[in-house]
């Protein structure tokens, strides 16, 4: 159909309500948040990468459901949430979130069109935190298009109906149509913070299905934007990170970060610095709950804390590649050069930020490589990965390493 609209379900989000696609030309270019579509190049894909898949659980989904799945259905109008947006600061859009597609001019304006034509637009998914900030998940670009206008930030151009709106701003049009912009009412379903992130996964998979499939860390950046965001984005780019990584991880959907997280949180949690609403966390095999926890407790650091946090990471990471190289935290082969190993990373980091295996370089490299000897300990790195049992065994042979270490410093 040339430059038309047809509908579909979304009845299975157990919520009720339509999307919408239009089509320009013979181009999908809008699909619920429209316009969204990267392929991900990945240079080195990482052993145990699953885990940050959305619908690869280690859990079947249907051991988690039924569950008390939180969704209401509220209704704003565009100067609403504009002004919820640019004044109180509770509405928020995440760049990084949008992925590196924009509407052009044309999409904006059509857009514009439509609703001065009295069509329908599509559901606006919003996640709200804690403290009832409200994050947008999908109808980015929409809501974008829509302030950026009322703001007098672009033209209207490439009409196919309301010709006449061609080349003028919001300024530019009658009193009538302004209020109609204004006060048209978006329906917007709200996901409440104590639906577990899990569950929230699941939700952003089946309403962002039509497009680029987004992963669990693009969805918990989403989420959880904060002092953690930009905590995980900084770190990311630390020269010592690259080094220790032979920068073998592409950044493009945030898998760099996903390693990260999953060192500081398992960091906090074997240093008892990781609290949850003033409850120690203790890891129960769920890393979507825990890294989530983990998030949270950063964005609630002060910048002594954080700053101390970014410390320890290039300490443990300029002791990986002094001691191990750009390949250490490569599970050894002889038949090829296997890619990084995600919880290598993560127990290796976690041995690298102590002091103790600097005392002897050459007996810490050596005790470390004997470990691929022990086969319950390659076992932990390979399977189950991140359920308890796994997790404390490769945690506990690393703090054998350390008394090791301790005992040579001794003698």
């Amino acid at each position: 159909m040339e430059n038309g609209w047809v509908t579909g379900s979304l009845e299975s989000l157990g919520v009720g309500g339509w999307y919408w696609r239009r089509w320009v030309g013979w181009k999908d270019a809008i699909i619920l948040e429209g316009g969204e579509y990267m392929e991900a190049n990945i240079i080195d894909e990482f052993e145990g990468e699953q885990s940050v898949t959305v619908g690869d659980e280690s859990e079947d989904i249907h051991e988690i459901y039924p569950v008390t799945v939180k969704v209401t259905r509220d209704v704003y109008s565009i100067y609403e949430l504009k002004r919820k947006y640019e004044e109180k600061k509770t509405v928020i859009l995440d760049p990084e979130f949008q992925r590196h597609q924009v509407w052009k001019t044309k999409q904006k304006s059509e857009l514009i069109e439509s609703i001065l034509m009295g069509i329908p637009l599509p559901l606006i998914y919003l996640a709200e935190d804690k403290i009832g900030n409200l994050q947008v998940i999908d109808g980015r670009q929409r809501l974008t298009a829509l302030f950026e206008y009322l703001n007098n930030d672009f033209k209207l151009q490439s009409l196919s109906i309301m010709e006449h709106l061609k080349g003028k701003q919001f300024k530019d049009l009658e009193p009538a149509e302004q209020s109609k912009l204004e006060d048209y009412q978006l329906i917007v379903y709200v996901i409440k913070p104590q639906t577990p992130d899990r569950i929230k996964f699941d939700i952003f998979d089946r309403v962002n299905r039509g497009g680029t499939q987004l992963n669990k860390q693009e969805m918990r950046n989403a989420l959880y934007q904060g002092k953690s965001t930009k905590l995980l984005k900084k770190l990311s780019k630390m020269d010592e990170f690259l080094n220790a990584t032979g920068r073998a991880i592409n950044g493009n959907r945030m898998k760099d970060r996903y390693l990260i997280l999953r060192f500081i949180a398992f960091y906090m949690w074997k240093h008892n610095m990781l609290f949850y609403s003033k409850k120690k966390v203790e890891y129960k095999s769920d890393i979507d709950d825990f890294l989530g926890k983990t998030m949270e407790a950063i964005n609630n650091l002060n910048d002594k804390e954080i700053k101390n946090i970014e410390n320890i990471f290039r300490k443990s990471m300029s002791n990986a590649f002094d001691i191990l190289g750009e390949d250490g935290f490569r599970i050894p082969s002889t038949d090829r050069k296997r890619p990084i190993n995600m919880a290598l990373f993560e127990t290796f980091g976690y041995l690298m930020s102590h002091d103790d295996v600097l005392l002897d370089k050459k007996f810490t490299k050596e005790v470390l490589f004997d470990m691929f000897e022990d086969e319950k300990f390659v076992e932990s790195l390979t399977e189950r990965v991140d359920s308890s049992r796994s997790v404390n065994t490769r945690f506990e042979k690393m703090d054998e390493i350390l008394e090791k270490l301790e005992l040579c410093l001794v003698k």
